[in-house]
């Protein structure tokens, strides 16, 4: 991998600067040279009144401002986006590159101690007084899984993502204290024919996406980064740990996997089939298949260790016997190697099986466990025979194989608990689906499955994923395929029609009253703010039925339950949302440990604040109940994932802070929190303050009437849904409701005007009225909660970096696009006066003088971007409303083709200067 160097005398912020500006002003000689100095001055007239009006945001300059922008042509318009969007992008390598120099100057001295750094953990856990054996038991027991969806939210195109990386290595190469002047100004060059071919690069997608592209993006991040990641980070680990528990001491096995749900999510995404779902394993399985080929191949050609020098263990003797015996012409062959190099041999045999395995032919292995036992037998027979520096590459290499099976990353199947719930009924239209009773006779009956005719395409649908889950697991890899996903479980009953289809489907085997096998994982996905509340009745209502209590026992005696934040926030408002996300967390927790059960939260957070975004590793401490046992799944969404696994440094930290964020929790914070007799009292004060919030939410979206035609008016949302940045439509229907409207373009729309209402909206009015109640000892109360409760600190913080992103005065010109004045003007100032409530607030409360003063970095990050992300939003509102006063009918084809491009454009130019989508 490529290496960062620091060069001296630069401090961590001039070292920004200095790549920053190095980038754009390559950019800008680009421009210069592709467009003329006339159109480049166009540019810098532009960002210099925007940076002006930052400063003095007078009614004529801003005036001034919006005509310079109608002035523009349609070709002029395209490109300043264009120069816009690439300025973002270049500033967001600089960012990332600065963000992996300051890890790695961490990690150069051993007595540095960074925060949420596994270093820092094994050290405070020494300090704290616990052994190597407490910390390695819970270790053990640890199960962290990262499962990558393809949300319609990033924005990049592929080849647009080639060529920034190409930067961003060029720009490493740049920073290398040992390359000579030549060296250094070929790799500027380098980077600035880059520059000029992705100016010429299209940077909107003329086409849709499809499921399959979607799968080929997640997997070029497995090949780029994750492949090798887990076994560095579980190195990491390993090392970490013998360096502050002494060494020799960490034995504990890989507990991080990866999952996905593209290629298998099938929730409101029609395109997602059966056929994509088998295509999907399959292209997986190849994947990692062909890694194990190159790292068999990569032992054959190092490994000539002669028996003649160092003896074999006894096991690797007799499987290579095994292996003669089943490949004699192989065998024959392979006698062109000296007699005794039979480590040479063994991996030859491993060659040709694996190989046979990638073609489903006879004498390929029968499952990983057979190619984990050849490994195993050849690393003891090096540990006998003092070979043990060998012997550890070959521990690595059975880590990746633990990590990544056959199956490379377990795909989630997931759909809508209506649909489920619909196959039921029109199985057995004489049945009431919603009586439990009912549910729980079909379950236990002995009879055979009933006949499926007259079924909707839904319901055949639904039998046929079952069946190719099924299917899947007996002819692909038993673990490339588990989980199914009940999207909008409300009552047991959803959770109950499952499992009778699973049934039915013979991936549970039922008899005498309870259950003998299972082949499926059913985890209930609680959204709304009702769900929620409730979630904890669901799931004790069915931990007492005896055949449930059997399906878990054959299971492990595990429950998978996910949590959706984005749903949850959309229908209550960002302060409800966590509060009834925190209750759950810790009601579900309580409920599995009075029966016995073992919890694994699988937690569905997006890349943004209002989706449950934010800074991971403090959002899982605020929330004690988060990683119960050791045990947690969350989402990876869309613009997320570029964002942490395209540099293989960030991606390293990522994990890091994972990993370090749920052994805190369990081994510290938790016992603290469980033992603090505050914390009761700041529970119910939180209470009234959700209460307060989610009335005043409700009213603004569910009971302001005109509220959905002022979304739809002051927002681009018509525009993304016109985006090809995913294969997902932006609606779970065709019906023209909030309730068939998603999540994620609903926050990725509120983003794109500036309004944010979605991450803030509720919290001042909150605030206020809770003061304006208790007086001075009401502030105080508040204060004491930010002080020392973090999970309130963290909300608070969370809120408080989407107040700042928030700008009303753009918003303003957005909701200029409202037709009916009187609309208009009454939920504009609505928004206004929340806004500034809010802001006076959170400052009281967390006794701050400006909005993130406890965070000094993003504040300057985010006021300076401000300025080159405001043209980006006066080009969108100028074609939103061309297109609006147009009606699409003055409009010619060609000049409707590219107002929809430049629009695009804008919607990824801001996108990438908010660093948010959705």
């Amino acid at each position: 991998m490529e290496t960062l160097a620091a060069e001296p005398n630069l401090s961590s912020f001039n070292y920004l600067r200095k790549d920053v500006r190095f980038l754009t002003t390559l950019l800008g000689d680009v421009i210069r040279e592709q467009e003329g100095d006339l159109f480049f001055q166009k540019i810098e007239e532009i960002r210099r009144l925007a940076k002006n009006i930052r400063r003095d945001p007078s009614a004529d300059l801003i005036a001034g401002q919006k005509k310079r922008i109608e002035s523009l042509t349609l070709d002029e318009a395209y490109k300043i986006a264009r120069a816009f969007t690439i300025y973002f992008q270049l500033v967001n390598i600089a960012e990332e590159m600065q963000r992996a120099r300051r890890i790695r100057e961490y990690e150069k001295d051993a007595d540095l101690l960074q925060d949420m750094s596994v270093r820092k953990l094994f050290h405070d856990l020494k300090e704290r007084g616990l052994s190597a054996g407490e910390v390695t038991r819970f270790l053990s027991k640890m199960e962290v899984e990262l499962v990558l969806t393809a949300h319609p939210t990033e924005a990049k195109r592929r080849t647009v993502l080639e060529h920034l990386l190409r930067i961003a290595s060029g720009l490493i190469q740049t920073s290398r204290a040992d390359l000579t002047l030549t060296e250094k100004e070929s790799a500027a060059e380098g980077i600035k024919e880059t520059l000029e071919i992705l100016w010429q690069t299209t940077e909107i997608r003329h086409r849709k996406v499809q499921v399959m592209d979607e799968v080929d993006q997640t997997l070029f991040y497995f090949r780029r980064t994750i492949l090798n990641l887990l076994t560095g980070v579980h190195e990491k680990i390993r090392q970490e740990f013998n360096r502050a528990f002494g060494p020799g001491s960490f034995d504990v096995e890989p507990f991080i996997r990866f999952g996905s749900w593209v290629g298998a999510d099938r929730d409101g995404n029609p395109n997602v089939t059966c056929e994509v779902t088998r295509r999907t394993v399959t292209i997986q399985k190849q994947l990692i298949l062909g890694v194990y080929l190159a790292g068999v191949e990569d032992f054959i050609r190092k490994f000539s260790q002669s028996a003649s020098r160092a003896a074999v263990g006894k096991k690797l003797a007799e499987s290579l016997a095994k292996d003669e015996k089943l490949f004699p012409d192989l065998a024959r062959e392979l006698k062109r190697f000296e007699s005794h190099e039979v480590y040479r041999k063994k991996f030859s045999f491993m060659h040709e099986r694996l190989a046979h395995t990638l073609k489903s032919k006879k004498g390929g292995y029968g499952s990983c466990e057979e190619f984990l036992a050849d490994l195993s037998a050849i690393q003891e027979s090096l540990l006998e025979n003092q070979g043990a520096l060998a012997a550890e590459g070959v521990r690595r290499f059975i880590d990746q194989t633990r990590f990544f099976g056959f199956h490379l990353a377990k795909l989630d199947f997931r759909d809508h608990s209506g649909k489920v719930t619909r196959a039921v009924r029109e199985l057995h239209p004489d049945g009431d689906t919603s009586d439990e009773n009912f549910l729980l006779e079909k379950i236990l009956s002995p009879a055979p499955p009933p006949k499926r005719r007259r079924l909707s395409n839904d319901s055949r649908d639904i039998l046929e994923q079952l069946e190719t889950l099924r299917r899947i697991r007996k002819r692909e890899a038993p673990h490339a395929v588990e989980n199914y996903i009940l999207s909008m479980t409300e009552k047991p009953a959803d959770i109950l029609a499952l499992f009778y289809l699973a049934k039915v489907s013979r991936l549970i085997r039922v008899q005498k009253g309870g259950v003998t096998g299972s082949a499926i994982g059913i985890i209930p996905l609680f959204e709304t703010i009702h769900a929620l509340d409730t979630a904890h009745e669901v799931m004790d209502r069915l931990f007492s039925l005896p055949v449930y209590k059997s399906y878990l026992a054959s299971r492990g005696n595990l429950q998978e339950v996910m949590l959706g934040y984005s749903d949850s926030s959309k229908d209550g408002g960002y302060l409800t949302a966590n509060w009834k996300l925190y209750l759950a967390q810790k009601n579900l927790a309580q409920v599995c440990d009075r029966h016995g059960v073992k919890l694994r939260l699988f937690h569905g957070k997006g890349g943004t604040i209002d989706r449950g975004g934010g800074e991971s590793h403090r959002a899982i401490i605020a929330q004690p109940y988060a990683a119960a046992g050791g045990r947690m799944k969350i989402t990876e969404q869309g613009e997320v994932v570029a964002q942490k696994y395209a540099n293989p440094v960030i991606a390293e930290r990522n994990l890091e802070q994972l990993v370090t964020a749920v052994a805190w929790t369990n081994l510290v914070s938790k016992i603290e929190v469980e033992a603090n007799p505050k914390i009761p009292v700041w529970e119910k004060r939180m209470e009234k303050l959700s209460g307060l919030s989610f009335q005043f939410y409700r009213q603004l979206v569910f009971e302001t009437p005109g509220f959905l035609d002022f979304y739809n008016e002051a927002t681009p949302i018509r525009i993304l849904k016109m985006t090809n940045i995913g294969s997902r439509p932006a609606s779970r229907s065709d019906k023209k409701n909030f309730e068939a409207l998603r999540a994620i373009p609903w926050v990725f729309s509120w983003i794109q005007s500036r309004y944010i209402v979605s991450a803030w909206y509720g919290i001042g009015f909150a605030l206020e009225s809770y003061v304006r109640e208790r007086g001075e000892a009401g502030l105080r109360e508040l204060q004491e909660m930010y002080g020392e409760w973090a999970f309130f600190r963290s909300l608070i913080h969370n809120v408080q970096t989407s107040l700042a992103k928030t700008d009303l005065p753009v918003a303003e010109q957005y909701a200029a696009l409202v037709g009916d004045p009187v609309l208009r003007n009454g939920i504009h100032q609505r928004i206004l006066a929340e806004y500034t409530r809010a802001v006076t607030e959170v400052l009281r409360v967390s006794s701050q003088k400006e909005l993130l003063d406890f965070h000094r970095v993003l504040k300057d990050s985010i006021r300076l971007r401000n300025p080159y992300v405001d043209p980006l939003n006066y080009l969108q509102v100028r074609f939103l409303s061309e297109m609006k006063s147009a009606h699409g009918e003055s409009l010619s084809e060609g000049r409707r083709q590219k107002i929809d491009e430049i629009l695009l454009l804008t919607v990824n130019g801001i996108a990438f200067g908010m660093k948010s989508t959705g």
